[in-house]
């Protein structure tokens, strides 16, 4: 893996993307207070926002934008994972969160391994653990079907490790701990989307994003995720549209929104 440069171990909170972050969980207090509505609006939000992050194509010392064919298999993964969902929907969901697991603890960005793992258990399982009836209500939505209270039971446990993880990133003053009390913080207090979301926003996409602009340029990161980053955000906001306008059916948009993310949390190591 790359040595991260000064600025990338300094991490997100000493420099601009510091405002937006402490400015997301300042939103998300207030929807929190707002009411359901605006807190899965804005939960979903946060993860458009954060889209940006994996829109780029890392590979040789250079970020690029994805080519044609890296689209197109992108496409074909994505619509795979989808299928899945549509089919065994909580054999989907099972894959979705063990790959969200796996992309957090590894993201490649300035904050320490044991930072990271308390991120991935806390954005997994911290909402199972603090707010379980509203988790098993979401899993249960979005899977149209009866969730297993012994599958909340193992992402409590997950969650728990991802508590213990942060108290130790804390005490040890691990780099980039802030984020993982801010994760704690989060699934303790937040609707669990709006938890996740802001999580992977000011957690994960943040830190990922600076530790490229570190690297290669804030220039080059844009001519790369610019059109990708634009594509996914219009096709999301159709999504939901079709949604809204009773178009198309909820699951059949869960596994959309679940088959645009997997690829990429797949291909963002197994390039390197």
């Amino acid at each position: 893996m790359r040595e991260a440069s000064p600025l990338a171990r300094q991490g997100p909170w000493h420099d601009a993307a510091a405002l937006v972050s402490w400015g997301a969980i300042l939103l998300a207090g207030l929807a929190q207070i707002a009411g359901t509505p605006w807190t899965v609006g804005l939960g979903l939000t946060f993860f458009l926002l954060g889209l940006a992050h994996g829109a780029g194509d890392e590979n040789d010392g250079r970020i690029a934008r994805i080519t044609l064919i890296h689209a197109a298999a992108y496409l074909v993964a994505g619509a795979a994972v989808a299928g899945l969902f549509l089919v065994l929907p909580l054999a989907g969901l099972v894959l979705f969160l063990a790959l969200s697991a796996w992309h957090f603890a590894r993201s490649d960005c300035a904050l320490a391994p044991i930072t990271r793992y308390a991120i991935a258990g806390l954005a997994v399982g911290g909402s199972a653990l603090f707010r379980q009836s509203e988790t098993l209500a979401i899993f249960e939505f979005v899977t149209g079907g009866a969730v297993p209270s012994s599958f909340i039971r193992l992402l409590a446990v997950i969650g728990g490790g991802g508590v213990v993880c942060a108290g130790i990133a804390l005490i040890k003053s691990k780099r980039g701990f802030g984020h993982a009390i801010v994760a704690l913080a989060t699934t303790v207090f937040l609707h669990p989307v709006l938890a996740v979301g802001l999580i992977f926003l000011v957690a994960h996409a943040i830190p990922v994003q600076q530790r490229q602009i570190a690297a290669y340029g804030k220039p080059a990161v844009i001519r790369a995720v610019a059109i990708p980053s634009a594509i996914a955000a219009f096709g999301a906001a159709l999504v939901l549209g079709m949604v809204a306008g009773g178009v198309l059916a909820l699951p059949v948009a869960v596994a959309l929104a679940f088959g645009m993310a997997t690829p990429h949390m797949l291909t963002e190591r197994l390039e390197r």
